[in-house]
């Protein structure tokens, strides 16, 4: 990142981690930071692809899993000169650029798009001149696969339904090939053809604009990955059949203002299907344990009688630069508790990661943060959270909660006012720092909280049961 020292930059797209990149420019390299670019947000310095023309800079970087290629590619239609684009890339926990050449970074990858438009329109052509009666559900997930679409994915492949799963994430695929079930990645073009004859098209992540135009007999669900405290921009851009809530209170409070949408069903969340399973039956066929860091799981599957597990998962920060945690000191904190501490951070978080690493700790398991988590929480006895909407799916546990805020001020300075209330929508223990933390965890079976939470639970969920999976699925049943 040398090369842009005190250099004008701007930034593609605007995005958490692009927030988080922006600050280690600033910080680090002294960029002159000019604004970000992206086609959906508005804001004081963001712009649209059309306005960066008549801006002054050095150098456009973009940093994007899913969309880096096809971001460029547009701004050098829009003007931008080819040598000023960057694609940045994170390795190892470092932000770093991809070295290629022009032509395999913007080039191929318009000329792939081009044939593969050529050969879905060839597929769908051919399927309206020949009808057929569409079976398959299709489950896309860019980037990595959530927990809902895995869970309802799999609902899906165990009740005999014509399942398919297309991503990019080769780790993941490769594991669902190795598990026997279907799966194709995503660029590819067997991504069209599936595209072409699917029934109904699954999303659990943001708007895909780059989506062909799709038959009226197809149907796409968006399951998205939870409600919170933070608010959210509008992402009305797509227009969804159908958009998967928890109950009547999240849609009117907050889905039904950011998304669009024919119809919102309350069907619940096909992840926590798994929370009302028995313990003793949660791996019946060990595909639940797909993309799960297994060897955490098993240690608290097995955990020492009397011992509690604690889970800490914080929401990500584009402006902090540690956790304000002594973790020497809290590590024998928890020997004298009894207790372990799992830390899952969120995978923008790069800069936690060089203080904990796996197994320095005896009472600290450092999970993996692209891992599934759910299949863990049946066994933690205590979340520590702060904003995330993990406290949320929690709640069907009926567990406490401690919640870490220990930059309230700040958070809210970077993100705006809570959709809700803090302090009524939080119900549990609210700790600054350590030692209120651990005073927190040595008092927790006495904790006075359980009727706010169930008050929280009756509004954020209409059904409390592990049929998500299946009422989604009966809303296609011909």
């Amino acid at each position: 990142m040398d090369r842009f020292y005190k250099k004008k930059i701007l930034l593609a797209p605007f995005s958490p981690m692009s927030k988080a990149f922006k600050v280690f420019l600033v910080q680090e390299q002294k960029v002159n930071f000019i604004g970000f670019i992206d086609k959906n947000a508005q804001g004081n310095d963001i712009y649209q692809y059309g306005e960066v023309s008549s801006l002054e800079y050095d150098a456009i970087l973009v940093l994007s899993p899913n969309h880096a290629k096809s971001i460029m590619s547009t701004l050098i239609k829009e003007g931008s000169p080819r040598a000023s684009c960057f694609e940045v890339h994170i390795h190892s926990n470092e932000y770093g650029i991809a070295e290629q050449s022009h032509f395999r970074q913007l080039i191929l990858p318009l000329l792939n798009q081009s044939v593969q438009q050529l050969f879905y329109s060839f597929i769908q052509l051919l399927y309206f001149l020949t009808p057929i009666k569409r079976k398959k559900i299709l489950f896309i997930s860019k980037d990595f696969i959530g927990a809902n679409n895995k869970f309802l994915y799999l609902h899906c492949w165990r009740n005999k339904f014509n399942t398919m799963m297309l991503s990019d994430n080769k780790t993941q695929v490769n594991e669902l090939k190795d598990n026997g079930l279907p799966v194709a990645g995503f660029e590819s073009l067997a991504t069209y053809y599936h595209l072409a004859t699917a029934k109904v098209i699954i999303f659990d992540q943001g708007n895909y604009t780059y989506l062909p135009k799709l038959s009226r007999e197809q149907k796409t669900v968006q399951l998205w990955h939870g409600v919170g405290l933070k608010k959210m921009s509008k992402l009305d851009n797509i227009t969804y059949d159908y958009f998967v809530s928890t109950s009547d209170w999240t849609n009117e409070s907050n889905f039904k203002h950011i998304f669009s949408a024919r119809h919102f069903v309350n069907c619940g969340y096909p992840r926590n299907d798994i929370l009302f399973e028995k313990v003793e039956v949660l791996t019946k066929d060990n595909l639940d344990l797909l993309f799960t860091d297994s060897d955490i799981f098993h240690f608290v599957k097995k955990k020492q009688k009397n011992s509690t597990i604690l889970l800490y998962m914080p929401t990500h920060r584009e402006k902090s630069v540690k956790l304000p945690l002594n973790f020497k000191k809290l590590n024998q904190q928890l020997i004298e508790l009894n207790a372990y501490l799992i830390v899952k951070l969120h995978p923008f978080v790069l800069q936690f990661y060089k203080e904990l690493e796996a197994d320095q700790y005896s009472q600290i398991k450092v999970y993996d943060p692209q891992a599934d988590i759910y299949p863990v929480l049946n066994y933690c006895d205590v979340l520590i959270s702060d904003y995330s909407s993990i406290v949320y799916d929690f709640l069907l546990l009926e567990r406490p909660i401690i919640f870490f805020n220990y930059d309230n001020d700040v958070y809210i300075e970077n993100y705006g006012d809570f959709l809700f209330d803090y302090d009524e929508y939080s119900p549990g223990i609210k700790v600054e720092n350590q030692e209120q933390l651990i005073n927190a965890v040595k008092t927790i079976g006495n904790e006075t909280y359980v009727l706010q939470r169930n008050t929280i639970k009756k509004l954020f969920y209409d059904q409390c049961d592990q049929n998500a999976s299946a009422r989604i699925m009966d809303l296609f049943n011909d």
